[in-house]
């Protein structure tokens, strides 16, 4: 019985993983703590909601327009919001307030468009009778083997790539990257639009697989923000370590406790952190002179 609880546990720490891969690569380079990323997880699952069941597209095709949609919400935020508050000086903490009344306004409008109550995608899900033998839904192994393939895809890109190389140097830091002619402004839209993507691909999943409600989007946040704490902030790989321990270590909470336990053991493991290690797991790397 406890295997099956830490498969589930690794689907959705995978999920973790992928949903804090996202926030860190805005947090990361631009030191906004984007709390309307919440607000951008919902959306993603009510555009897919909208097209999938009320327009009835294709499940491919929804599924894209949910990922498109979400990275042009993202794209607005830094747009619309952070860079105008940015150019004028404004602080840490009203980029984080105003990210507050945008999440307030991403809930209050999914309400008025979709009401409280839960919706869920009426079709038959994809490899829904695979049996792997731990009676875990092949959706699940899916959803598991596809986020896989995206983080996998992205540190290739990271690595490997010119881009990614831009996207490094402005982590670490973002006026020497000027000096060296990298355009910064265009890449933090497009760091906000690839973070939007990536969350699509996690808010979709869970969409399809548990449905949505407008109230979903904080605790993923903060089982996202926790992730980044416990793997290192400052890294990119350490959030993906972070979310997969993350989701297991809830999963055991259930297996051992209860679910209403879940919340608390992850504040608990966030304050432990913040006291006894705040730099993660995976220290960020700084250079000596």
């Amino acid at each position: 019985m406890i295997i099956q609880f830490l498969a589930n546990g690794l689907v959705n720490g995978a999920l973790i993983a992928l949903v804090a891969l996202g926030f860190s690569l805005v947090y990361n380079t631009t030191r906004i703590f984007h709390i309307a990323y919440a607000g951008i997880y919902l959306w993603a699952a009510y555009i897919l909601y909208f097209f999938l069941e009320i327009l009835h597209w294709p499940l491919a095709a929804s599924f894209l327009m949910a990922i498109l949609g979400s990275g042009l919400i993202s794209l607005a935020c830094e747009k619309l919001i952070y860079a105008p508050l940015s150019k004028r000086w404004r602080s840490p903490n009203s980029l984080m307030i105003s990210s507050v009344g945008v999440l307030i306004l991403m809930v209050s409008l999914g309400e008025l468009a979709f009401g409280n109550a839960a919706r869920y995608a009426d079709i038959e899900l994809p490899g829904s009778g695979l049996d792997i033998g731990l009676l875990l839904p092949g959706f699940k192994v899916i959803s598991l083997l596809l986020v896989t393939v995206v983080i996998v895809l992205f540190f290739l890109f990271l690595k490997y790539s010119s881009l990614g190389i831009r996207i490094r140097a402005l982590r670490d830091d973002e006026l020497l990257s000027r000096v060296f002619g990298v355009n910064t402004t265009l890449l933090k839209a497009g760091l906000f639009v690839l973070s939007g993507f990536l969350v699509a691909i996690a808010s979709g999943l869970n969409m399809l697989d548990m449905g949505i409600n407008p109230h979903l989007g904080i605790p993923v946040f903060i089982n996202a923000f926790v992730a980044l704490v416990i793997g290192g902030i400052g890294r990119f790989d350490g959030p993906v370590l972070g979310g997969i321990l993350l989701g297991l270590l809830q999963a055991m909470t259930e297996y051992f406790f209860d679910s209403r336990w879940v919340i608390m053991v992850t504040f608990i493991l966030l304050f432990i952190f913040l006291i006894i290690r705040p730099q993660g797991l995976i220290p960020s790397r700084t250079r000596a002179f």
